[in-house]
């Protein structure tokens, strides 16, 4: 499955994984629609890859608004008459324990990484159906594999996301489509501050601060992450897990729950 041709939509293709993957898939030949909320950001990502001789589609949508995710499928179909990649990147995360998380905060989690991930998904499957060909990434996170706590909620929909994935894939199995559960450790992204300060410091827009070294371990650049999401279009897995590294705490936590716990218990401290 060679890049060159295939059409994708990213959704949160303003900022973040969502703009390095669409760059990316931009840069191997692929037609990418791109889908956020703010505008002005989309056509500045638009813009740049254009200027590089890519090719790529504005469409505003809030993945929370079912016609605004019709609008985004129709407008792409009708522009390049095909969905070959669908990556399901749009999300957001507050950090609080549930007895502090305020109600709003709550629920724009659960219809952000999961209502909006599912919602997607069924927007672009009559057409991939039809077609007996389609790829859907849903990025979820490690936080679907271990649950992280002060991030409860967002481990949830995470969890969520990968079960979602699992099943869509033994639904459309035989039908052409591929579903892939997309589980990312830390990235270097304006997700939090601390992620933020380490992507500004990596692309020069920041001058690291003396004493405080914008690294964390095990933290990722988003072009890295890019680049394993063109890996996988082209060649499709079931979950694939980044960093690699982080598989060996997954298992631990599966085997030995009760040291999961206490080790969470101290980094809550």
């Amino acid at each position: 499955m060679a890049l060159a041709g295939k059409v994708v939509i990213v959704t949160g293709a303003s900022s973040g994984i969502g703009e390095a993957a669409a760059r990316r898939l931009a840069q191997g030949g692929c037609r990418v629609t791109l889908a956020a909320r703010r505008c002005n950001e989309l056509e500045r990502v638009a813009g740049e890859i254009e200027a590089e001789g890519g090719e790529a589609l504005v469409v505003p949508a809030d993945v929370r608004d079912w016609p605004a995710i019709e609008r985004v499928v129709r407008t792409t179909l009708d522009r390049w008459g095909q969905i070959d990649v669908l990556l399901n990147n749009a999300g957001l995360g507050y950090s609080s324990r549930v007895a502090d998380l305020d109600p709003a905060q709550l629920r724009e989690q659960v219809d952000v990484n999961l209502v909006g991930v599912i919602e997607c998904a069924r927007a672009v499957l009559p057409s991939m159906i039809a077609r007996r060909s389609g790829h859907i990434i849903n990025v979820a996170s490690l936080a679907g594999m271990i649950g992280l706590p002060g991030s409860s909620v967002y481990s949830a929909t995470k969890f969520a996301v990968i079960g979602f994935s699992d099943a869509l894939r033994r639904e459309v199995r035989g039908q052409g489509i591929r579903v892939t559960a997309l589980c990312l450790g830390f990235v270097a992204t304006s997700f939090s501050p601390r992620l933020k300060r380490i992507a500004e410091t990596e692309t020069g827009k920041v001058q690291e601060q003396s004493g405080r070294p914008a690294h964390l371990p095990g933290v990722m650049k988003a072009s890295y992450v890019a680049d394993r999401i063109a890996d996988v279009i082209e060649r499709p897995r079931r979950q694939l897990l980044l960093p690699r590294g982080w598989g060996l705490l997954v298992r631990v936590g599966q085997a030995l729950p009760w040291l999961t716990d206490a080790a969470s218990a101290r980094f809550v401290k």
